[in-house]
């Protein structure tokens, strides 16, 4: 599973580090849309300053028409020269005048209101603020605009009577050689419609306030104006906002996370009354990675390449799924089979050589777990599979044993095959010869492994030809008996029990060796030998070997 498990941690890598790449862009997006909203809300607010100042202008020389009107100068002068009253006359012609000269200005540049003033700052007429209609003592010469038209100047303000007005004032000459008649004070309402054509001409959206209050708004289509009403509860925190305090501008605010504004003192008198505008705008920004789908459009999505990426999941999605089929389906399926078999008793245990990975150890455990669960229950044991899975490969012609006898007459001189042990003459049995010393080779390093950890012999050179005795210091025991059986049972009892003690002497391990695995290994090794010689009996004898212990197997004919 190596393979699919580095996939797997390689597309782990891969998707942690398009989540960061998302998260990234997003913080990144949204510092870069927050400075960009910065720049273009601080343009919109320059951009109304100079609407309103240019607006201002070209208003007060709409003020030349009401100021050269004949009747407007005369009568302004006669009403400054009484200083009690001022005369029912003057009202009655400097009204009509300023309707004569009202008519004659264009309906887009008209005035919401228009006021005469004389010399001691009185109202003589009026036009459009019907809150001063049959007032005696309507007085505007308080304001530093009208003062200072009084006096020769022109100006503009921003004044907050009943509501925010914007003013002109020029003044009016009848005499150059004296001080001005008086003066003629042009009034724009603030108010919805003059939000909607400042908006209009300069296309942010803006909402005027005066003590808290939201007195106007306008916003270009597509902005819900309605948001505009948000600023009443942010106007409150103005008062902490340094810059707004000192320079007459905000920073940057963001309201409820949907709109972002910047405000604007008025200035003249209207600064003082906490009197000003705001221009705003939507947020620019994501909440989060997913937002980037809510917020792109049809083309945006085009630009995606969609099915490039489409194309890389499919194919990180393909490599995955036969990284898993190579390493985990395929070889379940394997076991499976063979678990399969093995339950229904076509075999009777599983062959690990036929799994890889974990399944080999898995077959392992099943096969030893069903050997002790039969050894502790008295049940059968297992029969005889293969002699060669048990004992490992066997070789085509049998090995030689470690020790041979002489052949019985007519039989050709040398050592027995597959460890088989000639039968004794009638004058051989029940002793052993002494044959002669004899030096034999050195046989291949190592003995060869047999089931449950026994050694079988090495095997004895061919060219032996002589009959080996069994010297007192070869460590070869349990021999006695050569002429008979006796009780097969016992005497591999007491090998088992000799060859136990010889492997822990060794320094061997011993863990999971039992005597039902012991004798069911000399069963078949007997069957194969007897078969192979024709020998009725198969003794088996324990040595040491290289430091381990081994076993080895005579075939007898008596």
């Amino acid at each position: 599973m190596l393979a699919t498990r580095f996939w797997n941690v390689f597309v782990s890598l891969l998707l942690g580090a398009a989540v960061f790449v998302l998260f990234l862009a997003t913080s990144m997006y949204n510092r870069a849309g927050s400075r960009g909203l910065g720049e273009a809300l601080s343009s919109d607010t320059q951009f109304v300053s100079w609407y309103l100042k240019d607006d201002a202008r070209q208003r007060a020389a709409r003020l030349i028409q009401f100021a050269l009107e004949p009747d407007v100068a005369k009568f302004l002068q006669r009403s400054s020269e009484s200083e009690a009253k001022v005369p029912a006359e003057a009202r009655t012609k400097l009204l009509a005048a300023l309707k004569k000269a009202a008519a004659q200005i264009p309906k887009d540049a008209a005035f919401d209101a228009v006021f005469a003033v004389d010399q001691h700052g009185r109202v003589v007429a009026h036009l459009g603020y019907e809150q001063a209609t049959g007032m005696e003592n309507f007085e505007l010469g308080g304001y530093p605009v009208v003062a200072d038209a009084l006096r020769g100047y022109q100006r503009d303000d921003t004044l907050v009577l009943d509501r925010i007005y914007r003013v002109v004032a020029r003044p009016v000459e009848y005499d150059l050689s004296q001080p001005p008649a008086g003066a003629i004070i042009g009034a724009r309402i603030v108010d919805d419609r003059f939000a909607r054509e400042l908006s209009e001409r300069t296309g942010a959206a803006i909402a005027f306030y005066t003590q808290g209050q939201r007195v106007a708004s306008g916003a270009p289509e597509g902005f819900n104006s309605s948001q505009l009403d948000q600023i009443v509860g942010d106007l409150e925190d103005l008062k902490s906002d340094k810059d707004y305090q000192e320079k007459g501008r905000s920073r940057v605010r963001v309201i409820a996370g949907m709109l972002s504004v910047q405000y604007s003192r008025l200035q003249g008198e209207a600064w003082n009354l906490d009197s000003g505008y705001a221009v705003a705008r939507r947020p620019v920004g994501v909440s989060g990675p997913l937002d980037f789908f809510n917020q792109a459009d049809d083309k945006d999505k085009e630009q995606g390449h969609g099915w490039l990426a489409v194309l890389i999941a499919l194919a990180a999605a393909g490599i995955g799924l036969a990284f898993t089929f190579l390493e985990h389906s395929r070889p379940l399926a394997a076991f499976h089979g063979e678990a399969h078999r093995f339950s229904k008793g076509e075999v009777d245990h599983l062959q690990p050589s036929r799994f890889r990975g974990v399944f080999r150890k898995i077959a392992s455990d099943i096969n030893d777990g069903v050997d002790r669960a039969l050894a502790q229950g008295g049940g059968p044991r297992r029969g005889p599979a293969d002699l060669q899975q048990v004992l490992g490969d066997l070789p085509a012609e049998p090995q030689m044993s470690a020790f041979s006898l002489p052949n019985e007459a007519g039989a050709p001189s040398g050592p027995v095959s597959s460890g088989a042990v000639s039968p004794p003459s009638s004058q051989q049995r029940g002793a052993l010869p002494s044959p002669p010393a004899r030096s034999v080779p050195k046989p291949p390093p190592g003995p060869r492994p047999g089931a449950f950890g026994i050694q079988e012999a090495e095997s004895v050179p061919p060219e032996a030809e002589e009959p080996l005795s069994i010297p007192a210091s070869s460590h070869i025991t349990n021999v006695q008996g050569w002429a008979g059986a006796g009780n097969e049972s016992e005497e591999w009892r007491a090998v088992f029990t000799e060859f136990l003690g010889l492997k822990r002497q060794c320094g061997e391990n011993v863990d999971g060796f039992t005597f039902e695995k012991f004798e069911q290994t000399l069963t078949k090794r007997k069957d194969a030998l007897m078969k192979q010689h024709g020998a009725t009996h198969v003794k088996f004898s324990v040595y040491v070997k290289d430091g381990k212990a081994a076993l080895k197997a005579s075939p007898l004919r008596n």
